[in-house]
C-alpha cells in the first residue's frame, strides 16, 4: 500500500471519527477506541515519513499534490471544515502523543452550528498549543464557499438601497419651503424620545434619515445654545442605531462631520461641537457599542468596516485595542482587527502600543494587525516582541519579521534558531529564508555545516534543507548532494535522517546534478530515506518534463 492509500484511509477514519465522537463520552470505550485506531494510523505513516502534511482547499485536501479527499456539500465536508476558518496546511509529526491526537480529534467533533461557542477551529487549536501538529493559516479569507457570489450581490443590493435612502432623506429636506417668519424651534428630549420611540416601532430604519434632518437643522439654527442640544440629538440617535447593528449611520455621520468642518464657513462653535461628536465616536463608550453588536453576530461587510476605520481619527485606536481584548467571539475580533489593520495606518505607534497588553493573545493579535499593515516602522517594536515569554507570541513575531524585515533583523532571527522550543526554531528558520539575502543564506548553510545539526530531529533538519532550496545555487545544491552521500559508523540513524532530509532537500531544488547521487539510492533499505529519494526524483524528473 503506498503512502497516499494509507492517507486516504486515515482520512476517511477522521470522517468517521467526527460524527461518532459527538456520540460518545470520552470515558466510553468506543470514545478510546476511535482515538487509539486514528493515532495509531498516524503514527505509523509517521514512523517513515516523519511527517504527514495535507494541504487543505475548500473542497479537496492533498497529500503530496495527490488529492486524498474530495467533498461537495457543506455538510460534514471535512476540507470545508478546516478551509471556512482559513486552515490552509495540516501538519502532524514523529512523536505525536496519544493526548494530543486525542484533544485535535475533540476540535474535529465540534458541531460549531449546533454548540454554543464563540471561538472557531483556529482558536481552539491556538489555545491547546500542540507541539507536534502544525497549521498555516490564510489571515485574509474566512470563508469561500458558493454563497460567496450570492452575498456579494446581496450587499451591493442593501448598499444601494442604502445610499437611495440617504438621497432620498436629502431631497425631502430639501424639498420644505421656509415661509417668511420661520422661526426653529428646538428639539426638547421628550421630541428625541418620541422620534427614537417611532424608529423603534418601524422595521424600516430610519436612523440615517434622522440623522441627517439633524445635520440641517444644525446648519440652520441661530442660537450658539442650540448647538450642543442638536450635536447630543445626532449621538444619541447615532448610538442607537449602532447598538442596533446600523454601522451604516456611523459611516454617514462621520462623512457628514468631515463635509461640514472642511470649509472655512464653517462656524467656530458648529465646529467645535462637531469635533466633541467625533471624539465621543472615538471614545470607549462608543467603541463598546459596537464591540457588543459584534459579539452577538451581527456581521458587516469588509468594505463597510474599512470605510468607518478610514473615517475615524487614531484616538480611536486605543478604544479599539481595550475592546479587542474583551470581545468573546472569534468572528468579531477579526472584525476590530480589519479595523485596527486600516486605522492603524495613521499611527503605528498607537498599536505598537498594544504589545505592552498583559494578555498573550491581544498582544498577538497586535502583532497580526502590524503585519497586515506592513509598514517597516513597527519592526522595531517587532523585535523586541520576539522575546516576549509567551512562545505563541514570539512565534508570531518571528513570523511577521520574516514577512517585513530586512536583513537588520536576521541577527535577531538567528539567535531564535537556537530557541529551546523546537517550534519556534522552525519558524524563525522559516522567517530567515523569506528575508532571502545571501546573509540569510549563509546563516542557514553554517547551521547545517555544524556538528550539532546531526542531532536535530528528522522535521528540523528537513526545515533547514527545504529553505535552502530556494536558492538553487551551486553551493547549496553541493552541500545537500555531501549530506546525501555522507556515511557515519556512529549515530548512524541520525545521519540516515540527515540524509533523507537532504534528498529532500534535492527535490525542491529541481537541479539535475542530484539525480545521478539520488538515483543510486532508491532502492535503500531504510525506508525513511528511500521515500525520500523516491519523492526527490519524481519531483524533479517531473519538473523537467514540464520544461520540455
Amino acid at each position: 500500500m503506498t503512502h497516499a492509500q494509507e492517507v486516504k484511509e486515515i482520512i476517511q477514519a477522521l470522517v468517521k471519527a467526527k460524527k461518532n465522537l459527538r456520540i460518545y463520552p470520552e470515558n466510553n470505550p468506543v470514545y478510546a477506541r476511535i482515538v487509539d485506531d486514528i493515532h495509531s494510523r498516524i503514527t505509523s505513516v509517521l514512523e517513515y515519513t516523519g511527517e504527514l502534511s495535507l494541504k487543505i482547499r475548500q473542497h479537496d485536501i492533498f497529500f503530496d499534490g495527490e488529492s486524498v479527499y474530495h467533498g461537495d456539500g457543506k455538510e460534514e465536508n471535512l476540507a470545508l471544515f478546516f478551509f471556512k476558518d482559513g486552515v490552509r496546511e495540516l501538519t502532524f509529526n514523529k512523536g505525536l502523543p496519544r493526548n494530543e491526537m486525542e484533544d485535535f480529534l475533540g476540535i474535529l467533533a465540534v458541531d460549531f452550528d449546533r454548540e454554543a461557542l464563540d471561538d472557531d477551529i483556529v482558536t481552539l487549536m491556538w489555545e491547546k498549543d500542540f507541539r507536534f501538529i502544525h497549521y498555516m493559516v490564510d489571515d485574509s479569507i474566512l470563508l469561500e464557499d458558493e454563497t460567496y457570489e450570492e452575498r456579494a450581490v446581496e450587499e451591493a443590493k442593501k448598499a444601494s438601497q442604502d445610499n437611495e435612502g440617504i438621497l432620498q432623506a436629502y431631497r425631502e429636506a430639501s424639498s420644505i419651503e421656509a415661509g417668511p417668519v420661520t422661526h426653529v424651534i428646538p428639539i426638547t428630549d421628550a421630541d428625541l424620545d418620541h422620534m427614537i420611540r417611532e424608529i423603534e416601532e418601524d422595521t424600516d430604519d430610519k436612523s440615517i434619515k434622522l440623522i441627517h434632518l439633524l445635520f440641517e437643522m444644525l446648519s440652520q439654527v441661530g442660537d450658539t445654545a442650540e448647538y450642543g442640544e442638536l450635536a447630543g440629538f445626532i449621538g444619541s440617535a447615532l448610538d442607537f442605531a449602532v447598538r442596533h447593528g446600523n454601522l451604516d449611520a456611523a459611516v454617514y455621520t462621520l462623512e457628514r462631520i468631515d463635509e461640514e468642518t472642511a470649509g472655512d464657513d464653517c462656524e467656530n462653535e458648529v465646529r467645535a461641537r462637531l469635533e466633541d461628536l467625533k471624539r465621543f465616536m472615538c471614545s470607549e463608550d462608543f467603541v463598546s457599542g459596537i464591540a457588543e453588536v459584534l459579539d452577538e453576530g451581527t456581521e458587516f461587510d469588509e468594505a463597510l468596516l474599512q470605510r468607518f476605520a478610514s473615517l475615524l481619527d487614531s484616538d480611536a485606536i486605543p478604544s479599539f485595542i481595550h475592546v479587542l481584548g474583551e470581545l468573546r467571539s472569534a468572528q468579531a475580533r477579526r472584525a476590530v482587527i480589519s479595523i485596527l489593520s486600516e486605522l492603524g495606518r495613521k499611527d503605528i505607534q498607537s498599536v505598537a502600543r498594544g504589545l505592552q497588553d498583559r494578555r498573550w493573545y491581544v498582544v498577538r493579535n497586535i502583532i497580526c494587525i502590524l503585519r497586515q499593515i506592513g509598514d517597516a516602522t513597527a519592526v522595531e517594536h517587532l523585535v523586541r516582541a520576539v522575546r516576549h515569554p509567551d512562545k505563541r507570541v514570539k512565534k508570531e513575531a518571528i513570523r511577521t519579521l520574516g514577512v517585513m524585515g530586512t536583513a537588520d533583523v536576521l541577527h535577531v532571527l538567528n539567535e531564535c534558531i537556537s530557541d529551546e522550543d523546537e517550534l519556534v526554531r522552525l519558524t524563525a528558520v522559516r522567517a530567515v529564508g523569506l528575508i532571502g539575502t545571501p546573509l540569510s543564506k549563509k546563516i542557514l548553510l553554517d547551521r547545517v555545516a555544524d556538528r550539532g545539526f546531526r542531532d536535530k530531529t528528522f522535521n528540523e533538519k528537513r526545515e533547514f534543507f527545504e529553505v535552502l532550496s530556494r536558492w538553487r545555487d551551486d553551493d547549496v545544491v553541493a552541500l545537500m548532494i555531501r549530506a546525501l552521500k555522507r556515511r557515519t559508523i556512529f549515530k548512524r540513524a541520525k545521519n540516515t535522517e540527515t540524509r533523507a532530509a537532504a534528498a529532500h532537500g534535492l527535490g525542491m531544488t529541481g537541479s539535475a546534478d542530484a539525480l545521478e547521487p539520488l538515483m543510486k539510492l532508491k532502492n535503500a533499505k531504510n525506508r525513511l530515506l528511500r521515500d525520500n529519494v523516491q519523492a526527490a526524483i519524481k519531483r524533479i524528473t517531473g519538473e523537467r518534463e514540464k520544461r520540455s
